[in-house]
Order: structure tokens, then C-alpha cells, then sequence
């Protein structure tokens, strides 16, 4: 399955990492996006931000905290149409391991681009 929305999203975050690695490594830690189509996993994304990689599929070691979420609710996460907040609440976006690391990466994902 490819050509998801949310690779359009991944592409542009790796440029930010390449563009300022410093503050994907201020944020630390590795987080592993599970991206879902139609209740079903389809690709899973790595942001290792203690090394500044982003990369498709999973890390080496143990991700401290993972995301899952729809392709959808991603990209609209991403416009800023769909807040984390609220999709965590509504059960859109689950996350496990260190929740509050988690909340760090709100800045990395505000995409200024207009996709």
C-alpha cells in the first residue's frame, strides 16, 4: 500500500530534521507511528529524534513511545484541523509508552507548507 497522505507529511518532517537536527534532538527519544487505513495497519514510520532520522519502518531497539493512527486523522492532525488533545480523547490517536514525550513533538509536526 503506498501513497498514503501521511507520507507527504513524513517527507516534510524529514527535511525539518535534516534542515535543524538540533531540534529534532532537543525533543530526544523514538517514536513509532502505526498509520492506519480502514482499521487496518499499512505503514509504520520511525522518528528517532535522539539520532535526528526519520526514516519508514521500525527502529532498531525499543520505540519510547508509539502512535497509532489513521491516514486520515493524521493529515488532519498535521493541517492543525485535528487536535492531539482531542484525538487521543476520542480514541482517534492511541499512544503507549511515555505519553508526555509525546507532547514534545507537536512544534516537529505543525507543517507550515500548505500540502
Amino acid at each position: 500500500m503506498s501513497n498514503l497522505k501521511s507520507d507527504a507529511i513524513f517527507e516534510f518532517i524529514i527535511d525539518q530534521v535534516k534542515a535543524d537536527p538540533s531540534k529534532a534532538k532537543s525533543v530526544g527519544g523514538v517514536f513509532l507511528y502505526n498509520i492506519t487505513k480502514d482499521g487496518k495497519q499499512v505503514k509504520q514510520w520511525t522518528m528517532d529524534l535522539k539520532n535526528a532520522k526519520v526514516f519508514e519502518g521500525k527502529p532498531d531497539g525499543k520505540p519510547n513511545t508509539t502512535l497509532t493512527i489513521s491516514d486520515d486523522d493524521f493529515m488532519l492532525m498535521a493541517e492543525g484541523k485535528l487536535n492531539p488533545q482531542q484525538a487521543f480523547m476520542k480514541g482517534k490517536l492511541k499512544v503507549t509508552g511515555n505519553i508526555m514525550l509525546a507532547q514534545k513533538l507537536a512544534p516537529l509536526l505543525k507543517t507550515n507548507a500548505k500540502l
